[in-house]
């Protein structure tokens, strides 16, 4: 009987010592734990990062550009697209010319030099006319619109778009 209580003994110093070094908590109840992976998360805070400023390329845009640099009549309006030629891309670069009083003169690099526009009627000598409209768009004779914002020369139905240049086509 005294091995019985030698462990009893034992026993007891090792809860005292437990429950003075706060591993046991004597107003805890007893209660069988289960760790559940919910348990295990710890939150904390990340700041947001910082923020970058991403370039983007606007190819075609309703919006007008602020101010318009270059009158009607300055220099040519030039764009460079792609044509089939006989079911081959080609590159072509196409221009627009206006003069004061209404007149203006088209041309590409695909064989047609500045001159009267293939849209615009009438006897081949004739100078081709371009107006204004009560929309503030320049219409070629032929039917052809154009709103002219910034260095943009616009066909919302026709991109891409007309640029303004010091040089047509030769």
């Amino acid at each position: 009987m005294k091995k019985w209580w030698v462990v009893g003994l034992c026993a007891f110093f090792i809860l005292g010592f437990l429950l003075i070094s706060g591993c046991i908590d004597p107003k805890a109840k007893r209660t069988t734990s289960t760790a559940t992976p919910t348990s295990q998360i710890v939150y904390t805070s990340v700041p947001p990062p910082a923020q970058t400023t991403i370039q983007k390329k606007v190819l075609f845009s309703d919006t007008p550009l602020p101010a318009t640099q270059h009158k009607i009549t300055d220099g040519f309006w030039c764009r460079e697209t792609i044509i089939n030629i006989e079911k081959e891309p080609t590159n072509m670069r196409e221009c627009y010319q206006f003069f004061a009083g209404g007149v203006c003169r088209w041309g590409c690099s695909v064989g047609r030099a500045m001159g009267k526009s293939q849209s615009c009627s009438g006897d081949p000598n004739a100078k081709c006319e371009y107006s204004s409209n009560s929309k503030g768009q320049y219409e070629v004779q032929g039917g052809y619109s154009f709103t002219l914002s910034g260095d943009t020369l616009i066909d919302p139905h026709d991109p891409p778009y007309f640029i303004w240049s010091s040089t047509g086509i030769p």
